[in-house]
C-alpha cells in the first residue's frame, strides 16, 4: 500500500524524468486513482507547491547537499524536493514530514541520508527561509524577458504572485444571474457582473448547479476578448455578425460568443479537445457549428466579420496554474510557436472582409509570442491598422504598449486574479 507522499513523489518524478504534465501525471497513477478526494487533494496540494517552488527548493538542495545525487536516485531527489517544500511553505508538522520521508526512504536504503539532512533543514528552517528569492521560481527565458520588457518590478509581483494557489473564476449564464444567490451558492465573490471568484478546492463537478449547466470556468482574463468584440460591435444586430472562434476548446470565449448572440463558427485542431467542447456545449444547453480542422489548412467560401485566435503558445501566463511550465526549456520550443503564430494570422487576413477585425490572444506573457507577433504581422501588412483600446482597459491590465495589452498575473480591478494574457485588436481597412 503506498502512502500520498509516495504517491506524490512519484507524480513528480514523472514530470520531471518524462517531461509530463501534470495533469497527464495524475491521470497516469494508477496508484493516484485509487485514492480517496481528501487523498488525492493533498497529492495535488504537495506537486503544484513544490513545483511553484521549484527554483528555491533547488537552491536549499544545492547548498545542503555536496555530493550530487545520482540520477539513477532521481526518486530520492524528488521525494527531499517534496520534504522540503513541505517544511519550510506549508503548514505541515516538521516531526511527520521527515518520519514519513524517512519511512520511504528506507526501501531505498537512503533513510540515514534523508534523516540527516531533512533534520539540518528543519534545524536552520528560519535562516534558510530569510535567503531565499521568490524569482529563483521562474526560468531564465520567462524571466530576462519579463526584466526586458515588463521591468524587475513586474518580475517582483509575478514571482510573489506565482508561488501562490489560485482561485478559481466562474462564468454565470446571462439567464442564471438573478435566479440565485451565487455568492452564497459558490462560497465567492462577484468581481465582475457575471463573473465570480471562489476558491479551487478541485471539486467543480461538486459545486451547485454545474450539471444544471448554469455557469462554466473562465478566468477573467480569457474573458476579456469577447468583451472587446461586444463593444467592437455594440451598435449592431450581432446575429448578422460572423465570428470565427480559432482554438475554441474547452470553449469558455465561445459559450460568450452564443450569449452575446453573434452567428459563431467553433474550430479546432484536435478531436480529443472537441469531445470536451462538445460535453460543456451539451451541460450548458449551447450549440454551435463545430469545426474540426487545421486553422492554417480551411477554406471557406465566406469572409468572417472577425476572428477570434487563441493562438497555441508557451503558456508562460499560466505559470500559477501549470507550474510544471516553471521546469521547462520552452525555450528550444518557442520559435515552431512563433512560426505557428505567425502563419495564423497570415491565414485570418485571408479569411476576412474588408473592415473586419482579427482579435489575436494568447495566455503568454513572453513578448515574442504578443507584441513582437503583431509588430512583425503589421509590417508585412500594411492593409491592417491596430485598434486602440479605450478606457475600459484601466480596469483590465496596466501594462499598454503601442494598443496592445499584457496582463500580468496579479491582481487587479476589485481584487480579482488574472491569469498572465496578451491581447490585441487588429482591422483590415483595405
Amino acid at each position: 500500500m503506498f502512502n500520498t507522499r509516495e504517491i506524490a513523489t512519484q507524480i513528480l518524478t514523472d514530470i520531471y524524468l518524462k517531461f509530463e504534465f501534470f495533469e497527464t501525471a495524475v491521470l497516469l497513477s494508477k496508484n493516484f486513482s485509487r485514492l480517496n478526494q481528501r487523498d488525492k487533494a493533498f497529492v495535488r496540494y504537495l506537486v503544484l507547491n513544490t513545483l511553484r517552488r521549484n527554483g528555491q527548493v533547488d537552491k536549499v538542495l544545492n547548498d545542503y547537499v555536496k555530493i550530487p545525487i545520482k540520477k539513477k536516485n532521481f526518486y530520492i531527489l524528488n521525494l527531499l524536493r517534496l520534504s522540503i517544500c513541505q517544511i519550510l511553505f506549508l503548514d505541515i508538522k516538521d516531526y511527520s514530514i521527515v518520519n514519513t520521508a524517512v519511512e520511504i526512504s528506507k526501501k531505498y536504503k537512503f533513510d540515514k541520508f534523508v534523516n540527516g539532512l531533512l533534520r539540518n533543514i528543519c534545524r536552520n528552517k528560519y535562516k534558510i527561509l530569510q535567503n531565499l528569492d521568490h524569482r529563483t521560481n521562474i526560468p531564465n527565458w520567462i524571466k530576462n524577458d519579463i526584466i526586458q520588457n515588463l521591468g524587475e518590478e513586474t518580475l517582483d509581483k509575478i514571482a510573489k504572485r506565482v508561488v501562490s494557489e489560485p482561485y478559481l473564476n466562474i462564468k454565470i449564464k446571462a439567464n442564471c444571474l438573478k435566479k440565485r444567490n451565487w455568492e452564497k451558492l459558490l462560497n465567492g465573490k462577484f468581481i465582475l457582473d457575471d463573473l465570480l471568484k471562489t476558491q479551487n478546492d478541485g471539486l467543480i463537478e461538486k459545486k451547485p448547479y454545474f450539471n444544471e449547466g448554469d455557469w462554466w470556468v473562465q478566468n477573467i482574463s480569457s474573458t476579456l476578448p469577447v468583451k472587446f468584440i461586444s463593444r467592437i460591435f455594440n451598435n449592431v444586430d450581432k446575429s448578422k455578425i460572423s465570428v470565427l472562434d480559432v482554438g475554441a476548446a474547452p470553449g469558455g470565449k465561445t459559450f460568450q460568443l452564443i450569449e452575446e448572440n453573434f452567428n459563431v463558427k467553433s474550430l479546432e485542431i484536435s478531436q480529443r479537445r472537441i469531445r470536451r467542447l462538445k460535453k460543456n456545449l451539451q451541460r450548458l444547453k449551447f450549440d454551435t457549428e463545430i469545426i474540426c480542422e487545421d486553422f492554417l489548412n480551411y477554406e471557406c467560401s465566406d469572409l468572417f466579420d472577425c476572428i477570434l485566435i487563441d493562438a497555441p503558445c508557451s503558456a508562460s501566463g499560466l505559470m500559477q496554474k501549470k507550474p510544471e511550465i516553471l521546469i521547462r526549456d520552452k525555450e528550444k520550443n518557442i520559435e515552431k510557436l512563433i512560426d505557428k503564430q505567425q502563419r495564423m494570422l497570415e491565414r485570418s487576413e485571408q479569411l476576412l472582409k474588408i473592415g473586419g477585425y482579427i482579435v489575436y490572444c494568447v495566455c503568454s506573457i513572453h513578448s515574442s509570442e504578443g507584441s513582437y507577433q503583431i509588430e512583425t504581422f503589421l509590417n508585412k501588412n500594411k492593409n491592417f491598422k491596430i485598434v486602440e483600446f479605450n478606457d475600459i482597459v484601466s480596469n483590465f491590465g496596466k501594462y499598454l504598449k503601442k494598443g496592445m495589452l499584457t496582463i500580468i498575473p496579479d491582481d487587479f480591478g476589485r481584487n480579482s486574479e488574472a491569469d498572465g494574457f496578451f491581447i490585441s485588436i487588429l482591422r483590415r481597412i483595405k
